[in-house]
């Protein structure tokens, strides 16, 4: 068994030991099923950057009553913990073309109306004076 099934498993114990389903704790934590099963298998990768993965660890250790620190050192241990993300898997949105002025039109006539408006202010007050 290696470090990161041994960092789930005594999860996966603890949380039985409450008598709680890993749905229950997701529900508790507030966040998806699938990320009390990639902690408790030990499936860190699917749970993103490190930062991410020791906040998880510690919120479920919180709620499981374990203590933290130990499973923190444990993750420390993991070679996966001290390796940078690759931020080239990070999805991003692609760009839309010709979306830039489209998009400013409200904007631009906005503008305009309100420059117009100050003219038309400024002219009637020369005109009273």
């Amino acid at each position: 068994m290696n470090q990161a099934t041994a960092i789930g498993e005594q999860l996966r114990s603890a949380r039985e030991r409450m008598g709680m389903s890993s749905t229950q704790a997701a529900e508790r934590l507030h966040v998806d099923a699938t990320m009390i099963d990639a902690l408790e298998t030990g499936s860190f990768k699917a749970l993103g950057a490190p930062v991410f993965v020791r906040g998880h660890l510690r919120r479920y250790a919180e709620l499981l009553g374990e203590p933290d620190t130990a499973l923190q050192t444990q993750y420390d241990s993991l070679a996966e913990s001290s390796v940078p993300p690759d931020l080239r898997l990070v999805p991003h949105l692609p760009a839309q073309p010709g979306r830039g002025l489209r998009a400013r039109w409200p904007l631009i006539v906005l503008a305009v109306a309100l420059l117009v408006a100050v003219v038309v202010w400024w002219a009637m007050r020369v005109k009273v004076s």
